[in-house]
């Protein structure tokens, strides 16, 4: 929708016609910027961040164009019932590591963007790392698990709090939002996916909350969310990006400037390009659609530049000045096996390869057999999380190598189809 450097008086006259979105799928109160879905306090919050942004907006377009990549810690809590959604630390990492990859324009299907839409799609310059520090100060892996005996344990209530995000009440306390993003994985109970406004909830209940069932990475899956991108589009309305097509029909946006109006969702799809719809093409690639993991590819320059100015508010500010992501001298960095993250192993159909290295040097990837003999060759860089499609490869033993800086090294994958 067309509404920047509007004057206020008629931003709040347009503000009205933004619609709750909440539904099967995902569950983020996407502000309507009425009393009908938010309390009198978080509606006025709700839009002075909306004045707030489009002023950001209009006043930083040099700011946006510089490069500075902002990196973000997060704290992923574990809420489990059944030990199959006990996540692995591999499936963990790898998980938000393609959450970098996806904000970094480093995912592996970027190349189904069409060439319509290419010049488009940004670099928002946000990393993820899971904290290695905790509140206290102590060395952590970011990670907290939780056994728990509830039942959708992320959309129950007691007492008025939200049960997962609590201790004594079968979930996993908060760490200060200010310094960490929260990130709650449990049971919801017919939503793959929530995630918090700016300003929108309490700060003990401020994040994202993910179902067992969307995430992480699976090779294949009967649903559509298999690729981790349920974290992906609950981050953008953590950073206070709206569903690509607003409400629904041709008469309500999105807020960006270059989205073009689309008047429905594609849940559960994975269109062929061109669709049209309110008389241009639609973007239903967009992280912020409903189309299935694999055909989620981009987000936009106008995206990137709401997600800066929400960094730039109140309300996520303080997450760029964290100490929380403490990488150490990353000079002193040694490549050896155990940085070689493969998941799973063995494998079957598809295998997630990825450096667990906390810096974006080139280096060269390669595939051998037993033989010896080459099957895979390519210069990535370390934060490029590579996904492959090993269906047609031969089960048996191959070995994956690293090269960079006069290091190398290598690990076995087993790939059993």
């Amino acid at each position: 929708m067309k509404i920047k450097n509007l004057p206020s008086t008629i931003l709040f006259l347009l503000l009205p016609i933004f619609a709750m979105a909440q539904d099967e799928y995902c569950g983020a109160r996407q502000p309507d910027f009425s009393e009908k879905n938010m309390d009198e306090a978080t509606l006025h919050r709700m839009q002075e961040l909306e004045l707030f942004t489009q002023q950001w907006i209009s006043e930083n377009q040099t700011k946006v164009s510089l490069r500075e990549i902002i990196t973000i810690p997060v704290v992923v809590h574990i809420v489990w019932m059944d030990e199959s959604e006990n996540f692995t630390d591999l499936e963990v990492e790898a998980q938000i590591d393609g959450l970098t990859a996806d904000f970094r324009k480093l995912n592996e299907n970027r190349a189904i963007i069409p060439t319509t839409f290419q010049p488009l799609a940004a670099d928002v310059e946000i990393e993820f790392c899971l904290a290695s520090v905790d509140p206290n100060g102590k060395e952590t892996n970011g990670i907290v698990r939780t056994q728990t005996d509830f039942t959708n344990v992320g959309t129950t209530y007691s007492t008025n709090r939200r049960r997962i995000c609590y201790n004594d009440i079968g979930g996993s306390n908060s760490w200060d939002s200010e310094d960490y993003i929260n990130i709650w994985v449990g049971q919801l109970g017919g939503v793959i996916g929530i995630g918090t406004f700016p300003g929108e909830e309490i700060s003990t209940e401020d994040g994202i909350f993910i179902d067992p069932s969307a995430f992480g990475f699976f090779c294949s899956s009967s649903k559509g969310y298999f690729h981790g991108r349920t974290l992906t589009h609950e981050m953008g309305h953590f950073f206070n990006l709206h569903h690509i097509w607003g409400k629904s029909g041709c008469d309500t946006g999105d807020l960006v400037d270059d989205t073009p109006m689309q008047d429905t969702n594609y849940k559960d799809q994975c269109p062929t390009h061109p669709i049209s719809s309110c008389g241009s093409e639609d973007m239903f690639m967009n992280y912020m659609d409903y189309t299935n993991d694999d055909c989620m590819a981009m987000f936009t320059k106008g995206q990137k530049e709401r997600m800066l100015a929400a960094l730039d508010s109140e309300y996520r500010v303080s997450l760029k000045s964290s100490g929380a992501c403490d990488f150490g001298n990353i000079k002193d960095i040694t490549l050896t096996p155990d940085d070689i993250l493969l998941f799973p192993n063995p494998a079957s159909d598809c295998v997630h390869i990825d450096l667990d290295l906390d810096n974006d040097l080139p280096v060269r990837m390669a595939i051998f057999d037993t033989a010896g003999r080459e099957i895979y060759s390519n210069q990535v860089f370390v934060k490029d999380l590579r996904t492959f499609d090993i269906s047609n490869i031969s089960n048996g033993i191959y070995f994956i190598y690293f090269e960079s800086n006069d290091q190398f090294a290598s690990k076995k994958l087993i790939i059993d189809n």
